[in-house]
């Protein structure tokens, strides 16, 4: 057992995008996730792998892209879809290397804790129950690990922590007043009507939420002595729970904060460099020093990190296949440019029909962008000019002056499907639901 192994926390947000200060927004009560950021690692480039709950998670936890680990879609209820049986999970692979694994609240990226190889399970919650379980647990250990050496080691194991916060996923659960309605900043892609206003008023009283239970989560890590020999990783899996955002590959739909306190690694730094969540588990096993599993498909930037040498992604790749119904798409986004291929002719928007809960608003805010009948449908190819575009309001994939650079990206994220064996690549991918059913059907 190697007790100079840091422990690792990493907390994971559902829904925020980079809805926070510390990434330029304005009007939102960040001040202690603010604070982490300015003493830690900042990844202002930093995207998800896909833009749904599942498919993103099992992708960050897992190094492979949603296509090839199994998680082509949700992992609850009836949608059914699981990481494929030989896929193994950070959890999984740090418990084989001497770490205690322990979940506090959700987990949405497989069929059960135990298949994602946590070890230790906490109750659920809202954000400060769940801070409050995991500052329980911090005092306990405490008393195991005391008393410290003289170098300020562990004398016992380190210890892996998932922080799943529910918040601020619809219905934007929160313990906080909300602001003035005024008050709030209204993503430009969004209209900046008295209905979305009112969404955003609840949406950043949860974050605010959030911001709370985070500082607490710190002062207690501080207070047990354990701060600096933690790497602390704050996240979410995809972005904000609005169109055009979330269950969407344009930017807000795939943007992500990453920000790292790393033991022995000086803090304030600012990334610029496209980091993919696929990235993060063999970036973790490298400074670990841990053997990457062969089949990740991530990359390692812990030489960015680290000051070595380091050559940074042209692109990161996005995709989506299933969220409340089949929606394959597929995206490559470069510094400058953006192609997203639809697959299938399906509505642009997609709703959630759960209209009380979670597309509050979504009604409204369609009627307000009063889209053309004409547009409101996938079309083959999106092209998007980000430097001049960054909202990715213009569409030039059917300019002939941009023909050149569409297929060129076209053709690099052909390449990558097929590098990838993306199973799009020869018809259409079932999800667990269909295939349990047919199974089930076929059983009669």
């Amino acid at each position: 057992m190697n007790t100079n192994q840091p422990n690792i926390v990493v907390v994971i947000c559902h829904d925020l995008g980079r809805y926070v200060g510390c990434y330029g927004v304005t009007g939102v009560r960040s001040s202690n996730i603010d604070a982490f950021a300015a003493s830690s690692l900042r990844f202002e480039n930093s995207f998800c792998a896909a833009p749904q709950c599942s498919p993103s998670r099992a992708a960050l936890w897992t190094g492979r892209y949603p296509h090839s680990n199994g998680v082509v879609g949700l992992a609850h209820s009836g949608f059914q879809n699981d990481l494929n049986p030989d896929e193994r999970h950070l959890a999984q692979i740090l418990s084989a290397n001497g770490y205690e694994t322990h979940l506090f609240g959700v987990q949405h990226e497989a069929s059960s804790p135990e298949r994602c190889g946590y070890t230790h399970t906490h109750p659920r919650g809202t954000c400060a129950q769940v801070a409050t379980a995991f500052c329980d647990f911090l005092t306990q250990r405490k008393l195991l690990n005391a008393p410290l050496s003289s170098r300020g080691a562990q004398t016992v194991g380190p210890f892996f922590a998932q922080i799943g916060l529910f918040e601020p996923h619809r219905p934007f659960l929160h313990d906080v007043q909300g602001l003035d309605a005024n008050a709030i900043a209204i993503p430009p892609y969004l209209p900046d009507i008295p209905e979305v206003r009112a969404d955003f008023v609840d949406f950043e009283a949860s974050i605010a939420s959030i911001d709370q239970a985070f500082g607490r989560m710190l002062e207690t890590l501080e207070a047990v002595g354990l701060a600096e020999h933690t790497l602390v990783v704050f996240t979410a899996d995809h972005g904000i729970p609005f169109p055009r955002a979330k269950m969407s590959l344009y930017d807000p739909g795939i943007e992500v904060p990453l920000l790292m306190r790393i033991p022995g690694v000086p803090g304030g730094a600012n990334y610029s460099e496209m980091i993919s969540n696929v990235d993060f588990v063999p970036t973790i096993l490298d400074m670990l020093r841990i053997d990457i599993p062969e089949n990740v498909q991530g990359r390692s930037f812990w030489s960015l990190i680290s000051g070595d040498e380091y050559t940074p992604r042209e692109c990161v790749f996005a995709e989506k296949t299933y969220h409340t119904y089949y929606d394959p798409m597929r995206a490559i986004r470069t510094n400058r440019w953006k192609l997203v291929a639809n697959f299938e002719f399906a509505p642009a928007q997609e709703t959630p029909p759960d209209y009380a809960n979670n597309a509050k608003g979504y009604p409204e805010i369609s009627r307000a962008m009063a889209v053309p009948y004409t547009e409101q449908y996938h079309p083959a190819f999106e092209l998007f000019d980000l430097a001049h575009d960054p909202w990715e309001q213009n569409n030039l994939a059917e300019d002939p002056d941009h023909a050149e650079i569409r297929d060129d990206l076209a053709r690099q994220l052909r390449d990558w499907m097929t590098k990838t064996e993306d199973p799009l690549l020869t018809g259409p991918v079932p999800q667990g639901a269909y295939i349990n059913r047919m199974k089930a059907f076929r059983g009669i």
